[in-house]
């Protein structure tokens, strides 16, 4: 594997150059858990934490990396790295944080493609997937609808939902798949670019850690 089949390119290159970065090593943050990171290099992944300095000078939490960011390291044992600046952001993903008035969330950076996922058996409805549109509209990152559990209504209740969405969210495309008989998820597969970045947005159980298992062709999440 490598960086640019991670989604490095030159513009993050050329920053790194002009940070005066390219003495250190290049990672991408691929999960975060209370300031301890995962960090994908093009070798392998490695556990990752932040030098005090970028602690020190954070003004707030969006001065931290996040899932997606890609960071200049430096390995200082077997397949542990300190984090010591976080390149330049193409775009993030946030969101009000929760009991935390006034203050903002940092949920991924530098995606590229957004899919919305929800269920037709969670009470559905087109007002849900339009907040998950504004987050995407403000982030500059293109959304597409996946529409899941399509297997528990009839092809014509079904043909009926895709109309009404199609036309509420006008250019946005949509899709519906179903996890359990596969259908849709070839469809979907064929228009995942090589080098970009995607996330899943979706309340809890409309099947995203499932549609993440069968895009993949193998199961790296636990589903419940």
């Amino acid at each position: 594997m490598t960086l640019e089949d991670l989604g490095y390119t030159v513009e993050l290159e050329n920053y790194r150059k002009e940070q005066n970065l390219d003495t250190f090593g290049i990672g991408r943050v691929i999960s975060e858990h209370r300031e301890r990171y995962l960090v994908r290099t093009a070798e392998k992944e490695c556990d990752g934490e932040i030098i005090g300095n970028l602690r020190y000078t954070a003004s707030n939490r969006s001065d931290f990396p996040a899932v997606g960011d890609w960071v200049a390291i430096s390995e200082y044992d077997v397949d542990k790295v300190l984090i010591h600046a976080v390149l330049s952001r193409k775009t993030f993903l946030e969101r009000q944080a929760v009991g935390k008035q006034g203050e903002r969330q940092l949920i991924a950076a530098n995606i590229d493609y957004a899919f919305i996922v929800q269920a037709v058996d969670r009470d559905f409805k087109i007002n849900r997937i339009e907040r998950y549109l504004t987050l995407c509209h403000t982030a500059k990152v293109k959304p597409l609808v996946v529409i899941t559990k399509t297997d528990l209504i009839s092809a014509a209740e079904l043909a009926a939902l895709i109309q009404r969405t199609k036309e509420r969210l006008k250019d946005i495309p949509v899709f519906a798949i179903s996890n359990e008989d596969q259908t849709g998820i070839e469809g979907l597969k064929e228009i995942i670019e090589k080098s970009k970045t995607y996330c899943l947005l979706g309340s809890s159980g409309v099947g995203k850690s499932t549609l993440l298992n069968n895009l993949l062709g193998k199961q790296v999440m636990k589903t419940g």
